[in-house]
């Protein structure tokens, strides 16, 4: 059997040739989809998601921020560590001799460990890195100085106790850092092994029960010594007359000299000693006792405690999704694009409104003394203020990415607001088992669950709100410790009086006890006719 050679093959025909076209065609398509989808990483619908669904990662953040200034207090923690204390550190980074850059956030875990790193790889600097948190230096590294980072902040962690504060813990790390990498080794081993031995520091400062404590010492000191003094003095003289006396008493016309004789100045002695006594009492009880704070932060300004409400709420007047940039990131893209879908379609529903999440931690240290209730309305009431929003109801959600927990607060909508507040089913509010062993604490799934929850939630007639919560203490209120003549100084002063007769009745008995003995040794006296 002959084989056809090239020139021997038929002439395809016109069919042939358009099927051969079209399939090349569809094969061109097929490959520019996939090369399509291979450089589309994100899903179409992000991109018609808003930029501010995309937040910058938390390294980028905080160096751009330290490119701005090295020193980057966050507006978290005005309580403990106001932004207002940044010429302060910037003064003290000063003597480290090297290039130093200084984060001030709230303690974030085990994330605090690879944070300085990365953030150096963000900046592209190098110099002494150094994250502080509100009680003190928590990490440390030198990238391409020489600097004993390591070493000055096991001195920190070991010599100072926890309440010395953050600034007080950044002055001493300075310190050792300036003394050099080999007496730096040699303090960190010391303060370490004295630490081993059991030499713990003493706390700096105390709280109001130990403030209580001095005033009720204070209040038995002022009655208890004074009134001792007065009734002791009057018993023993009392007590006088049943001692048997060595020498026959001086008589005066047959008759022993009254008591009305004494001086004058005898008389006034003890009165006067016990009216001495009570006087340095309460002069010098303030000088030993002259502690009046509870800790080391200075008064914030209102600038401080404004601050972080006012950058959340210009967040949300962009986007209703806010995102802390400062803490680590919970949520991503793809949570993000779902919630802004969920959040939509609430707003578009019967009963429904706006909803507005904001992810940001809350702690005793920050403007709201860590009330999620608090946070929100004054989030709300920020908002408020904003140019085209008038009065801003909705749904408030607050998320906390460091623990995880979550709050809803309605403000103007048909829902029941009680039920939102107190009826959330745990596994959104708190989470569960998985929740607490994952870094992000599932944020993104019970977000989505709180949705689908208020999807479902009955509406009212007529709009409702969570209510106006109490205003957190005033920061100089809560840092500053009860007065010294006040709280128990008052039962203090009844319980010294009761402790002065106490003592009275002890001296008695010993005074009798004595009387009793002596009179037994000492022979009577035999009375004469003469």
């Amino acid at each position: 059997m002959s084989t056809l050679t090239t020139d021997e093959r038929p002439p395809a025909t016109g069919a042939e040739v358009g099927v051969l076209r079209l399939l090349l065609t569809l094969c061109g398509l097929t490959a520019l989809l996939l090369t399509s989808a291979t450089l589309v990483p994100a899903p179409a619908r992000a991109a018609d998601a808003p930029a501010a669904n995309r937040p910058p990662a938390q390294a980028a953040y905080l160096a751009d921020r330290l490119r701005e200034n090295p020193v980057h207090i966050t507006d978290q923690l005005p309580r403990e560590v106001p932004r207002s204390m940044a010429p302060d550190f910037a003064r003290l980074a000063e003597r480290t001799g090297v290039p130093t850059y200084v984060l001030v956030l709230p303690h974030q875990g085990g994330s605090d460990e690879d944070l300085l790193g990365a953030v150096h790889d963000r900046l592209g600097r190098d110099g002494l890195f150094v994250l502080l948190d509100e009680s003190g230096v928590s990490q440390a590294a030198a990238y391409g100085v020489s600097a004993p980072a390591e070493a000055a902040r096991t001195t920190t962690a070991f010599e100072l106790p926890y309440d010395a504060g953050a600034l007080r813990s950044f002055e001493l790390f300075v310190d050792v850092v300036a003394q050099g990498t080999e007496r730096a080794e040699a303090r960190a081993d010391a303060a370490r092994e004295k630490y081993r031995d059991g030499n713990e520091p003493e706390d700096m400062y105390f709280g109001p029960s130990d403030r209580r404590n001095q005033s009720f010492v204070t209040g038995i000191a002022l009655t208890g010594v004074p009134l001792t003094i007065l009734l002791v003095a009057w018993y023993v003289r009392r007590a006088r007359r049943r001692f048997p006396r060595a020498a026959t008493p001086r008589r005066t016309a047959g008759r022993t000299a009254p008591s009305a004789a004494r001086p004058m100045w005898r008389r006034l002695l003890a009165p006067g000693l016990a009216l001495a006594t009570a006087a340095a009492i309460a002069l010098t009880a303030p000088l030993v006792f002259d502690q009046t704070k509870r800790g080391p932060a200075p008064l914030p300004t209102s600038g401080d405690m404004t601050a972080r409400v006012e950058r959340v709420a210009k967040g949300l007047a962009q986007d209703p999704v806010y995102v802390d940039p400062e803490s680590p990131r919970v949520l991503d893209a793809a949570h993000l694009t779902r919630l802004h879908d969920r959040i939509e379609r609430f707003g578009r529903s019967e009963g429904g409104g706006p909803v507005y999440v904001t992810v940001v931690p809350h702690l005793p240290e920050d403007e709201s003394a860590g009330d999620e209730e608090l946070f929100a309305a004054a989030v709300r009431a920020q908002l408020s203020k904003a140019d085209g929003f008038g009065e801003a109801n909705g749904v408030y959600v607050v998320a906390d990415p460091l623990d995880g927990y979550i709050d809803v607060f309605n403000h103007g909508l048909r829902l029941e607001s009680l039920r939102l507040l107190f009826d959330l089913p745990e596994s959104i509010s708190y989470g569960d088992d998985r929740a607490d062993e994952a870094d992000d604490h599932l944020l993104g799934e019970r977000l989505d669950a709180l949705m689908t929850y208020l999807d479902k939630s009955p509406r009212t007639e007529e709009p409702t709100t969570t209510g106006e919560p109490a205003r957190a203490l005033s920061p100089e209120s809560e840092n500053s410790l009860p007065p010294l003549f006040a709280t128990d100084f008052w039962p203090g002063l009844f319980v010294g009086g009761v402790a002065a007769l106490l003592l009275l009745g002890l001296v008695a008995g010993v005074l009798g006890i004595v009387a009793a003995v002596l009179r037994r040794r000492t022979p009577p006296v035999l009375r004469t006719r003469r």
